[in-house]
């Protein structure tokens, strides 16, 4: 150790008053320090032979003493199982088909159905208003008619006779016991003398008074 301190008096010196006020943290400071004189100082190169093969050719895990990975390490990547899902049974597949063939024969019926209900229903539609309109018409013709036949016998009528004789016509008076006599009994009235009057009148013909006031 005098040795040393004898060739390296200015490094030691650095060195020793380095670890002084470090203390050792178990990295090679030693080392390190050698290193980074040498590098400075030229005259460091007169170091022993042994320091010099300790300094030399310094690695980054040498030097800080770090532990070197190994190429294993590196290389090697994590492997992660997957599981694989099981297989179906073939009885599980057979019951999903048929179950999907009754399910789509069964949309398509409900559709078939629909389909024919929809048309069935436009044609009870048009079919109700052909009728209706063919009844429309029917009835509308039918009225007219039976309105000219009542506007010409009506005029016929007017025509026709006396007054009296008109007015016999028109109640259906044929004779005093006929349907247009009124109800007997309590609070009715009988027109039986009435109409044996109206009778009388009409058999006079146009010597009756009143019988062209028409």
């Amino acid at each position: 150790m005098g040795r040393e301190k004898d060739g390296l008096v200015t490094g030691d010196d650095d060195i020793e008053k380095f670890e002084s006020e470090f203390p050792d943290i178990n990295i090679p400071v030693r080392s390190f320090l050698r290193l980074y004189i040498s590098l400075a100082n030229p005259s460091f190169q007169s170091s022993p032979p042994a320091l010099q093969q300790q300094s030399s050719q310094p690695s980054f895990g040498s030097v800080f003493g770090a532990p070197q990975p190994k190429p294993s390490a590196v290389l090697s990547t994590p492997t992660f199982t997957q599981e694989v899902p099981e297989e179906e049974p073939e009885v599980i597949k057979e019951w999903r088909r048929k179950q999907a063939e009754e399910i789509a024969a069964r949309d398509e019926a409900s559709q078939k159905c629909r389909t024919e209900t929809i048309a069935k229903a436009e044609k009870a539609i048009d079919d109700f208003y052909e009728d209706y309109a063919v009844k429309k018409e029917k009835n509308i013709r039918e009225n007219k008619d039976n309105e000219d036949e009542y506007l010409q016998s009506l005029t016929q009528s007017l025509s026709a006779g006396t007054t009296w004789e008109r007015i016999c016509k028109l109640i259906e008076l044929k004779n005093s016991q006929s349907k247009t006599i009124a109800r007997t009994g309590a609070g009715a009235t009988d027109i039986t003398r009435f109409k044996e009057v109206l009778l009388r009148l009409k058999r006079e013909g146009d010597m009756a008074p009143g019988a062209a006031a028409y």
